[in-house]
């Protein structure tokens, strides 16, 4: 009886979709990474169905779960390995996490103290982005900002230094020979540098040569390294948009978008970029035997945007946060453009409304309109109402003090300049917020281990959970099961453990799993991902996720839940390491297969991948759970990816020729990759 209820549930739910999409105007599809935020896996309840349905994103996600409905006839694709097709370069992107410090010094009659956000490089070695320095004597008192440089040796502008703003906050000395680079009063430029431990050097200079005030002396320059990565974690997602699911694949109009941890430039840098023509092999062939294409290369605004975009729902605008060097953050609604020149590569950028019709609105994320000013480095959530008229967003920012805001910012997607419609203090540093639609909350963890809602009102207040993990956290995302009313959350330490764990939306009664040991070097684990009995209802649902096993390698992990739905207090027995050595991973991706019946999880590596075919290095890995927990071994199918993967994000199991993909960034190897999915024989 349960299964004939179900399925004519599944006939109306199916007569629903295909009537919303009867009229010929296209029907676009969004793939970034709010759609992995909010899920919706069925439910026998019809009353249950119906409220859900009326979250626009449960559309998207429909889709996603029924590849078989868009695309029609274009299924079955016949690649029997995974390869890498194409990659396209994204300048000096890094997508490491962002580590804040604070540093002193004294050189000679000079002293002062400063701030710095840094992105690790691995092996100790770390690139200051933003920050500044405080001179307190004698003589060049006053606050002067980083100027992002490196790592390699670079020119300053004004030609007085060489300059790389290359730290060793472990080691003595703590900067290198060409140091840290700040911008003086009256144009002078400030140089603090050290090439042997206590030796350190503190310069100021308007030219090549002209030095008004050169210092080498011993000194001292001390380092206080937050060990916490700020919000994100380097875990970003690239947006795919589908320009009509119910005619083949688009060339022109089908994208990729990925913002970029980048200083834009115009005609140099970019950190917003979109590639078109995907769906080739990069040599030729394919169903677009132009591709990869550089649709739009934007340098927008002055700062980083290092987290995931979000798209509007015709795939015309694209909402993301902007992290500045002078420690703001501006929230930007970028109209793409049509007409002019829109930027032809990543290193070749165009400022959005300067020879085209892009036109790139912002606000500033400030609680009191400038007065205070936070950086942000995570993802905006926006609320996707009837048409894009009348959209609406959410925002985080944190400080170094441990607190951060909260925001709803309006006109989003309408043409409009966006306004904050209030801020809330936030008493932690709080993650990427993830909006509720059935319960009206907007759902985030915080530094201090919890996970914590906030009801949208006209007078909004925090609902603080319970501590799960104690201590300095890393903040990741929530994943909400809009269905069942359950929050999912992730937390690298509890002081012993790493934890997944599982909350009713009330935040009663949370469930905490352990997924091995505490990590102290990254912020993961990371978003997990359900089979696909979790999401259909009928089979044995699972989550999975890349937890940590001994020392700092990362393992896969899956997890069951008792017949009401919770999760299990203990992981499955049974795990795999993903790697033969120290390495982070990436977030678990799931996609199934419906015409071939096949359920496949990918997930990357940072180094040390144990699948051979993805070398020694990072890799990229797909591996089938159709039938329980996947074999991982020096076999497994996976492909090289340079300092480990992005976010994964996998498209359809289309018969037109490559346009069954998966799509990621390498992290060191600064590319945005397309690869055919693997087993999709």
């Amino acid at each position: 009886m349960k299964k004939i209820i179900i399925a004519v549930i599944l006939y109306a739910l199916a007569e629903a979709v295909l009537a919303q999409t009867a009229s010929p105007a296209p029907q676009g599809m969004i793939l970034d990474w709010t759609q992995r935020h909010v899920l919706f896996p069925e439910s026998p309840d019809v009353s249950v169905m119906e409220r859900v349905q009326t979250d626009p994103r449960w559309l998207h996600n429909w889709y996603l779960r029924h590849p078989e409905l868009w695309w029609l006839d274009l299924h079955r694709q016949l690649h029997k390995h995974s390869h890498r097709d194409w990659s396209v370069s994204l300048g000096a992107a890094n997508f490491e996490p962002l580590f804040d410090s604070s540093f002193t010094f004294g050189i000679g009659t000079e002293a002062g103290y400063g701030t710095l956000s840094m992105i690790s490089e691995g092996s100790g070695t770390y690139l200051a982005t933003s920050g500044s320095v405080t001179v307190t004597s004698i003589g060049d008192e006053g606050t002067y900002a980083l100027i992002p440089g490196g790592p390699g040796q670079t020119t300053s502008a004004n030609g007085a230094f060489y300059y790389d703003d290359v730290a060793f906050p472990s080691s003595n000395p703590t900067l290198d020979e060409d140091g840290l680079l700040f911008s003086g009063a009256g144009g002078l430029e400030t140089n603090i540098w050290g090439n042997s431990p206590g030796n350190y050097s503190f310069y100021t200079g308007s030219a090549a040569g002209d030095y008004p005030i050169g210092i080498t002396t011993d000194g001292s320059f001390t380092f206080d390294v937050d060990p916490n990565p700020d919000p994100g974690g380097g875990q970003t997602f690239p947006a795919k948009y589908v320009f009509n699911i119910n005619q083949a694949p688009n060339c022109a109009n089908d994208y990729v978008v990925i913002g970029l941890p980048a200083i834009p430039a115009s005609g140099g840098q970019a950190n917003i970029l979109g590639i078109n023509n995907l769906y080739s092999n990069g040599s030729g062939g394919g169903l677009c035997t132009s591709g990869p294409t550089v649709m739009f290369a934007y340098a927008s605004g002055s700062g980083q945007v290092p987290a995931s975009v979000v798209l509007s729902q015709n795939g015309t605008q694209i909402a993301y946060i902007e992290n500045r060097p002078g420690g703001s953050a501006y929230f930007h609604v970028l109209a793409l453009g049509t007409t002019g020149t829109n930027g032809t590569s990543a290193t070749n950028a165009a400022v959005p409304g300067t020879g085209n019709n892009a036109v790139d609105e912002s606000v500033l994320l400030s609680p009191n309109g400038g007065t205070t000013v936070q950086p942000s480095t995570t993802s905006p959530w926006v609320v996707y109402t009837s048409g894009d008229t009348n959209d609406f967003a959410f925002a985080t920012t944190y400080s170094d003090a441990g607190t951060g805001y909260l925001y709803k910012i309006g006109n989003v997607f309408n043409g409009q300049t966006p306004t904050i419609l209030w801020s809330l203090a936030i008493n932690a540093i709080p993650s990427s917020p993830v909006r509720d639609q059935i319960s009206n909350k907007i759902f985030f963890t915080d530094s201090k281990g919890r996970i914590d809602y906030v009801v949208d009102s006209a007078a909004p207040s925090v609902t603080y959970g319970t501590v799960l993990a104690n201590g300095a956290t890393s903040v990741n995302p929530v994943i909400v099961d809009s269905t069942n009313q359950m929050v999912y959350a992730t937390f690298n330490s509890n002081g012993t453990n790493s934890l997944v764990a599982q909350t009713p939306t009330s935040l009663a009664s949370p469930v905490s799993v352990p997924v091995g040991a505490a990590s102290t070097v990254y912020t993961g684990p990371y978003e997990p991902d359900f089979n696909n009995a979790w999401y259909t209802g009928s089979g044995t649902p699972l989550l999975y996720i890349a937890g940590t096993g001994s020392g700092t390698v990362p393992t896969l992990y899956s997890v069951g839940f008792n017949a009401a739905g919770v999760l299990n207090s203990t992981a499955n027995a049974t795990t795999a390491a993903l790697a033969t050595g120290a390495a982070d991973s990436s977030p678990v991706t799931e996609f199934y297969n419906p015409a071939l019946l096949k359920d496949y999880i990918f997930v990357g590596v940072t180094n040390n991948c144990v699948a051979t075919t993805g070398g020694t290095g990072g890799c990229v890995m797909s591996l089938d759970i159709t039938n329980g927990f996947p074999t991982v071994n020096a076999n497994s199918t996976a492909l090289a990816a340079a300092g480990g993967t992005s976010g994964i994000v996998a498209d359809n199991d289309s018969s037109a020729s490559q346009a069954s993909n998966i799509y990621y960034t390498t992290k060191t190897g600064e590319t945005l990759v397309k690869a055919t999915q693997s087993g999709l024989d």
